[in-house]
C-alpha cells in the first residue's frame, strides 16, 4: 500500500510540472498576440481562478498531528469558470501597417470586436479584425485576398470549465499544539519551455486545547506561498503571491470527518513584460510592448465545508469554498498522526 501511494503522489507531482509548462507556454504565446488595451480583459479570468486554488485545502480536518506526526500529498483546486468571464470586447489598435500603408480603426477595421474570447473561453472562435468594404484600401486588399477580408485573428482562449492548480503538501506536527505546512516544488526545467518552482510556508495551531469543553477540533491557520514561472533564460512569465489567515472546526465520526472554516486572504499575479504584434497577410508587423502589470485575486475572505475519509493511512478529502471565485478543491496522501 505505502508503495502504490508513493508512486501515485510522484504521477501526480510530474503531472503538475507537466501541465504547468504547457499552460503557461501556450498562454505567453497567446498574450503576444492580444495587445495592451486587451491584456487585462483576457487574463484577469484564468489568473482569478489561479490565486483562488492557490488559497485552497490547507486543512482538513481541525485535529492537528502529534509531535512529528505527519501528513503529505497533493491537492488540486479547481476555480469555477461562469460565462461572463468567457467572453469580453476586444480593442483593436489604432493603427495597423498593411503594404507601407496605415490603416486606421474604425475607419478601415473596426474599433472593437464584441465576443472575443477570454484565456479561459474558446480554444476555436474564429473571431477575426476585418478590413471595412467602405475602406479606401479595402479593393487593393481584396485583390490581393480575393477570399479573405481578414487582418488578423483575434487570440484564442483555452476553453477551461474550471482553472486547475495541484499542490504537494506536507504537513508535521510540533510541540505545544503547532503544526507547520510546507508547498514545495524545486525549480524545475523543461528546456524551450522554461522554468517553474513553488514554494509555500504555513502553521496552525491548536485552539481546541484550551476549550476542553467544547465537543468540536478547533484551529487556526496562516499561510503564505510563491509560485513562479520563468522562460529558459530567467526572464518573468509571470508569479503569484496568495496569504491566508483563518479558522477551522471538524467532528471525526469514526473513519469520516466533517470540517469546515472561515478564512481572511489575498493573492496577485505579477505578468511579465512581454512583447508582441500584429501580423497582417502581407507580413507586416505593427509591434507592441505590455508591460510589467500585477493583478489581484477577486477573493477577500471564503467559507468553506468539507468531508475527509481515513483509511487506515491513506486520507482523502473533498471541499468546496464560497465566496467570489468559488473553489472545488480535493486532496489524497498518507497520514499518521
Amino acid at each position: 500500500m505505502k508503495s502504490i501511494v508513493k508512486y501515485f503522489l510522484v504521477i501526480l507531482c510530474f503531472a503538475t510540472f507537466v501541465c504547468s509548462f504547457a499552460a503557461a507556454q501556450d498562454l505567453s504565446a497567446e498574450l503576444q498576440k492580444v495587445g495592451t488595451q486587451n491584456v487585462k480583459n483576457y487574463i484577469n479570468p484564468i489568473f482569478n481562478g489561479f490565486s483562488a486554488d492557490l488559497n485552497s485545502a490547507f486543512y482538513h480536518s481541525a485535529d492537528l498531528h502529534d509531535v512529528l506526526g505527519f501528513d503529505v500529498g497533493v491537492k488540486v483546486g479547481l476555480a469555477r469558470i461562469t460565462d461572463e468571464q468567457k467572453t469580453y470586447d476586444f480593442v483593436t489598435p489604432s493603427q495597423l501597417k498593411y503594404s507601407g500603408a496605415i490603416l486606421i480603426a474604425g475607419t478601415d477595421y473596426d474599433a472593437d470586436v464584441p465576443g472575443a474570447p477570454t484565456a479561459v473561453g474558446a480554444k476555436d472562435a474564429k473571431k477575426y479584425v476585418k478590413i471595412k468594404q467602405s475602406s479606401i484600401y479595402y479593393s487593393a486588399f481584396h485583390l490581393a485576398h480575393p477570399n479573405d477580408d481578414v487582418l488578423f485573428e483575434i487570440p484564442n482562449g483555452f476553453n477551461l470549465p474550471a482553472v486547475p492548480l495541484m499542490m504537494p503538501q506536507l504537513a508535521i506536527g510540533l510541540p505545544f499544539g503547532l503544526e507547520v505546512i510546507g508547498r514545495y516544488i524545486p525549480t524545475v526545467s523543461a528546456g524551450d519551455a522554461g522554468k517553474f518552482n513553488y514554494m509555500g510556508f504555513g502553521l496552525r495551531y491548536d485552539i481546541g486545547q484550551w476549550l476542553p469543553k467544547v465537543p468540536l477540533d478547533l484551529a487556526v491557520h496562516f499561510a503564505t506561498q510563491k509560485l513562479t514561472f520563468k522562460s529558459k533564460d530567467d526572464k518573468d512569465i509571470f508569479s503569484a503571491k496568495g496569504t491566508a489567515f483563518g479558522v477551522e472546526a471538524s467532528k471525526r465520526f469514526f473513519i469520516l470527518t466533517v470540517y469546515g472554516g472561515f478564512q481572511l486572504e489575498s493573492a496577485s499575479f505579477t505578468l511579465g513584460k512581454i512583447d508582441g504584434n500584429f501580423t497582417t497577410p502581407d507580413g507586416s508587423e505593427t509591434t507592441f510592448t505590455i508591460p510589467e502589470q500585477t493583478f489581484d485575486g477577486n477573493n477577500n475572505s471564503r467559507a468553506t465545508l468539507g468531508v475527509r475519509v481515513l483509511l487506515a493511512i491513506v486520507n482523502i478529502h473533498a471541499e468546496y469554498s464560497f465566496a467570489k471565485t468559488p473553489v472545488l478543491a480535493a486532496g489524497v496522501g498518507i497520514s499518521f498522526r
